[in-house]
């Protein structure tokens, strides 16, 4: 494919999510001139979760070409990324993979991370690394899977990468990573802002097997010809390293300061808040997840719930087989919920289908409506689960503030925010105004802004200003939750014992 024709200049962007690439471009104000989603499948069996490198390679030269042929006359002057975290990529000295990547979903390690777990306490883990517990998920349990289960690739691997540092590879030949991505990784130590050489002997993982560390925005090389012509864009343009898929989403939306909070409602619940110094709970107090923020001497508080847009496309899907997929169907869920009144006449859901995480660390939870009666229909199950985000989130709130991070202003991001009815429930729940970015596409434009400012297309620091495409206050209606978030917190407590491994 040869590249475009000379034009205005504008930024490329990759996001590279758990089962779909988007290719954007956008003018050096930010504007979005193009987005092209390209999905793919991922392999999943008996737990595990792999994908080739070549899916995302040719999910991105799909999209990436449907892009500039939505935009003409513009001209991609640079190129930035943001992925998914987690996802480890062994690769040889070529950069070639040896073997499908493990997709952050595999918790196929689990083994190996209580192994670590013995050898890494958990108060010491937290305070280097942010993260609550180790997993099986963790990229550093699942590097010492590798190395005890397939010890042939491990000692074949001239780099062990997380996604986005393959792609940095793939685009300029060199082995480097910033440090956002590697927040989640369990081998990064936020105080020193580099890798932990305890972790790693842990593991038994050799530091010279993991890349480089360039800073977010950071230029990692000119684009090689071979990628060029893949992807359709010039040769010898700067590509930036970006930022882990969250940390540029909270970066674009203008969490930036202590104060700011985005929520990101997808398939996961997922709030950000801005710190300058975090504050790393005691051994009995509930860990929040720290992340190191895109901007250098700054963190990001991230609590998570494991399903939110997950929980009402299971109840669409399992209980509403009438209604369209996609966004008609969200709309007439909404059309449904809209008809019922505040708390659901007395009945309420807990959104576990798949565990919790905050505010409360517990795995083995599940979901459960409560309250129902011979009156009780369809659109009250359906508004329950609206609810049951919005109190889920008035718990993240009242976490960040009790780590002496205030929640002002409220950015909403991810398929939720689309709907005014979700938005303006989580506005009276949460007592506090939301606002919902001009772009949807959050995550792309902070890797657009970072590849921005590394290359001077934007002057560095500057926050183009994306505007709000709705804002939501608290209304007459505030009032009426506080009884069902009462009923939310004490049905809660009294299942909890239930809850089995």
């Amino acid at each position: 494919m040869s590249a475009p024709a000379a034009g205005r200049a504008c930024i490329a962007a990759l996001d590279v999510g758990t089962t779909a690439v988007k290719a954007c471009l956008f003018t050096p104000g930010l504007k979005l001139l193009a987005c092209s989603v390209q999905e793919y499948a991922l392999h999943t069996q008996n737990g595990r979760v792999e994908a080739d490198g070549d899916v995302y390679l040719a999910a991105a030269a799909r999209g990436m070409a449907a892009a500039l042929a939505a935009a003409p006359g513009w001209r991609p002057a640079a190129l930035g990324l943001a992925t998914q975290g987690e996802t480890l990529a062994p690769v040889d000295a070529d950069g070639w993979p040896l073997r499908p990547f493990l997709v952050w979903l595999d918790g196929r390690a689990q083994a190996q991370a209580g192994q670590l777990a013995r050898a890494l306490p958990g108060q010491a883990f937290y305070q280097a690394t942010g993260l609550p517990e180790i997993t099986g998920a963790l990229p550093l349990a699942k590097a010492l899977w590798l190395r005890r289960e397939e010890p042939e690739t491990f000692a074949r691997a001239e780099k062990i990468l997380l996604l986005e540092d393959w792609l940095l590879y793939w685009l300029t030949g060199r082995f480097v990573a910033e440090p956002s991505l590697h927040t989640s990784s369990g081998w990064f130590h936020l105080g020193r802002d580099g890798w932990w050489d305890e972790a790693l002997d842990a593991a038994g993982l050799p530091a010279d097997k993991l890349p480089q560390l360039i800073g977010c925005g950071a230029v990692a090389g000119p684009l090689l010809a071979g990628p060029a012509s893949a992807l359709g864009l010039p040769a010898g343009i700067p590509v930036c390293a970006g930022a882990m898929a969250q940390a540029a989403a909270a970066l674009a939306a203008g969490c930036t300061e202590p104060g700011a909070v985005t929520e990101t409602t997808g398939t996961a619940l997922v709030a950000a808040a801005c710190t300058d110094a975090p504050v790393f709970a005691g051994p009995q107090a509930h860990h929040v997840t720290i992340y190191r923020h895109a901007l250098p001497g700054k963190f990001l508080y991230l609590p998570i719930g494991n399903t939110a847009g997950m929980a009402l496309r299971w109840f669409r899907d399992q209980f509403c087989p009438d209604l369209p997929a996609g966004g008609a169907g969200y709309a007439a869920l909404d059309a449904l919920a809209a008809a019922v009144p505040p708390g659901c006449g007395g009945l309420v859901f807990l959104p576990f289908l798949a565990g919790s995480v905050d505010p409360d660390t517990c795995p083995e939870a599940r979901a459960a409506f409560f309250g129902a009666g011979l009156s009780t229909g369809r659109a009250h199950f359906a508004r329950a689960v609206l609810e049951s985000v919005a109190f889920l989130l008035r718990d993240f709130f009242a976490l960040l503030e009790d780590l002496g991070c205030p929640v002002r202003q409220v950015r909403s991001l991810g398929g939720g925010a689309s709907s005014a009815l979700w938005m303006q429930i989580k506005a009276d729940v949460c007592a506090r105004p939301f606002t919902v970015p001009g772009c949807a596409e959050a995550t792309a434009m902070g890797a657009a802004l970072l590849a921005g400012w590394g290359t001077g297309l934007i002057a560095p620091g500057q926050l183009p200003e994306s505007g709000q495409a709705a804002r939501y206050a608290p209304g007459p209606a505030a009032g009426a939750y506080e009884d069902a978030y009462r009923l939310y917190k004490a049905l809660y407590a009294a299942v909890r014992p239930l809850f089995r491994p």
